[in-house]
């Protein structure tokens, strides 16, 4: 037999390139081998990820060997719709494979709760909510759901889980965190990434990546030490200084990422905050020693969006500390801040490199942890997205786990008189801005990043003509949302309505509006599921202003906040909204049985109100499943949550938390009625 030995080699070099990792390389051979085969060009591309609204040009993933794609919130295709996303990566996939070495795209997106940009998704209570049920059980279903959604879109990496440990209620990244107590953090946490990256069986065993954020502190800054860029925001505690001892540091918030790294986690973020005065994107300490060198993180650190640009200095400098600290992976959104593109990253980069201002070992370890992550992942044999998979977005098995999700979350804090479960064959009144809003049941991250509020036409229509003119939306708007209130986002949101510009809006065009820019339509709001829950829908009226309450009905207020992300969420007060202070009062005013439910990211401050309602559920953000908060109402589940954050009575007692020496709570930490 004649071998043509020349032919074999030949073979066997392609499918290096290719990395074809199912040949049964070891892993860290065929990482090894494919590293040393890069110039510095593609090296540095590995290192670059880039929001794909700011590509200058889909050919640049292969002209700069762009490593990784993200989502950022309200980053979505033309068509946002799984089958969408799928033709999406897959032609960005494309690009990546055209180039020499053929090395997979990797792409992230923030599922924090539930696949929550890709409208049709399963849309699942926040953190808050799911730590209040301190069940790893749930968690892990909730983001063992989320994976397989994430997957069946073709995606790769969620930028979750938070496993912070939020101090202070003030926080607008406050519900991203399942409690106050590190000890029910960390016991989230192993289900929480397990969760994530088990592997898919209904998908022949394909992973997802989760990310353990924000390392390390983001939780315990301190109230007005936020985040001030000039021309960007003014934030008073997001991204602000974790002041805290080390011994403290390590007590408080390490334990969830010991827990993370024990778990397996194949990512970590670093957080925007500085630890006493020291951005943690720029700490060698936090990174490298402690992270990577003590705890033994063998997988790849990634920055938050554009992360590395508030470290002090000019841009250059910016690199050269973040990479030399351990940074392996930098978000660099686009040219979203000035002359921070990506591709005057990677020119710096390499000048720094090319300078020895930054090690090409410490390139090269990068690049590794990279590599490592996609190999692990089964992209250099899949790359692909495959569209046959898209009907498991947003399934009925999903959507009961989103119902029992919600179930589990809230948490009864009052029930005067045995006033719940209510009876079905009674007749209710359902008021309030919550009642019929699923953008405010869902939150922020929802489509958008900041979320969306979705009033119905009924709770805009103020004078009840049947016509929407601006004075009476931009009313609504201007006293839902009190100190956040825009005047140019609620005119914007008024002409997409009045599309004919004759200054009115009926209800077929209002129907029709909503209809073309869909926001979880297959949700259910809490009115909703009261309606199909009821003996008889027309035991139930909504009235979202409470202007006509009948004598002897149960009221059913679902009051709380509108969407809100990060340090837009900030808030010196955290109280109802003018709106639904105005419809409790008439509330008040009709003498009826009151149940109250609260819509929120965080405990309000509700002292003044509290002795005035007979039951008081705190739902959180539960999401699209209205029904499992129906099912609490009714009684077809006994509430099982127990609060994961103490709730203050007023804002001067924040930061309020359990084991504090003037502890006096409106409800404490672990409280939590049932029937």
């Amino acid at each position: 037999m004649l071998i043509n030995y020349r032919i074999i080699n030949t073979l066997l070099l392609c499918l290096l390139l290719t990395g074809c990792a199912s040949t049964g390389q070891d892993r860290e051979e065929f990482v090894k081998s494919l590293v040393q085969k890069m110039t510095l060009d593609e090296k540095v591309g590995q290192m670059t990820q880039v929001d794909k609204r700011m590509l200058d040009s889909e050919s640049d993933i292969a002209t700069y060997f762009l490593g990784s794609l993200l989502s950022g919130g309200g980053s979505v295709p033309d068509d946002n719709s799984p089958t969408g996303w799928v033709n999406m990566i897959n032609r960005y996939q494309k690009q990546a494979l055209s180039t020499r070495l053929k090395i997979p795209l990797i792409y992230g997106i923030d599922a924090v709760h539930g696949h929550s940009n890709v409208v049709g998704a399963t849309i699942f209570p926040h953190n808050i909510g799911l730590g209040c049920s301190n069940n790893p059980n749930l968690i892990y279903k909730v983001n063992q759901a989320t994976a397989i959604e994430v997957a069946a879109t073709g995606l790769h990496w969620t930028f979750s889980p938070c496993i912070t440990v939020p101090k202070d209620d003030r926080w607008g990244r406050q519900y991203e965190g399942f409690s106050e107590s590190t000890e029910i953090v960390t016991r989230l946490t192993h289900a929480a990434i397990t969760g994530y990256e088990d592997a898919l069986d209904i998908f022949n065993g394909k992973k997802i990546a989760a990310c353990a954020k924000h390392f390390i502190g983001d939780g315990g800054t301190s109230w007005e030490t936020g985040s001030l860029q000039e021309g960007m925001h003014t934030y008073k505690i997001d991204r602000g200084n974790t002041q805290l001892t080390e011994e403290e540091l390590r007590r408080i918030h390490l334990p969830p990422y010991l827990e993370a790294i024990k778990a397996g986690v194949k990512t970590i973020m670093i957080s925007y905050n500085s630890w006493n005065g020291v951005k943690c994107h720029g700490s060698k300490f936090l990174i490298n020693d402690l992270l990577k060198s003590e705890l033994g993180f063998e997988g790849l650190v990634v920055t938050d969006w554009a992360g590395i640009d508030e470290i002090p200095g000019d841009y250059k400098s910016d690199i050269i500390t973040s990479i030399n600290a351990g940074i392996d992976l930098v978000m660099v959104p686009g040219a979203l801040y000035g002359n921070n593109h990506y591709k005057t990253f990677i020119e710096l980069l390499k000048e720094s490199v090319n300078e020895r201002a930054v090690p090409l070992s410490r390139i090269d370890d990068a690049v590794t942890r990279i590599l490592r992550v996609k190999y692990d992942l089964g992209l250099f044999d899949d790359p692909y997205g495959k569209v046959e998979r898209v009907s498991q977005v947003g399934s009925k098995k999903n959507r009961q786990v989103a119902r029992d999700a919600v179930r589990m979350s809230m948490v009864l804090l009052k029930n005067e008189s045995n006033v719940l479960p209510l009876k079905k064959d009674k007749s209710i009144t359902v008021v309030g801005s919550g009642a019929n809003n699923l953008g405010m049941q869902n939150g922020g991250w929802t489509v958008e990043w900041q979320g969306r509020s979705t009033p119905d036409f009924k709770i805009l229509d103020e004078d009840n003509d049947g016509k929407l003119n601006f004075p009476e939306v931009n009313s609504y708007f201007k006293n839902a949302y009190d100190a956040k209130y825009d005047k140019g986002s609620v005119e914007g949101f008024f002409k997409k309505l009045d599309k004919d510009s004759n200054g009115e809006v009926n209800k077929d065009e209002f129907k029709q509006a909503v209809m073309e820019s869909p926001y979880q339509p297959d949700g259910t709001s809490v009115l909703k599921a009261i309606e199909r829950a009821s003996d008889d829908k027309e035991l139930i009226t909504y009235d979202p202003r409470a202007e006509s309450i009948s004598k002897g009905d149960i009221i059913v207020a679902v009051v709380g906040e509108n969407p809100y992300t990060e340090g837009v969420g900030d808030n010196p007060t955290i109280g109802l909204s003018s709106f639904d202070a105005a419809v409790l009062e008439k509330c008040y005013e009709s003498g009826n049985k009151l149940v109250v439910i609260i819509l929120s990211g965080r405990p309000l401050i509700i002292k003044e109100h509290v002795s005035k309602w007979d039951g008081l559920i705190a739902a959180w953000l539960p999401g699209m499943a209205g029904e499992g908060v129906s099912d609490v109402l009714y009684g077809d589940y006994s509430p099982t949550g127990k609060l994961s954050y103490s709730w203050p009575k007023s804002t001067s007692q924040l930061p309020l938390n359990e084991g504090d020496a003037d502890y006096d709570p409106l409800f404490p930490f672990g409280y939590g009625l049932s029937y």
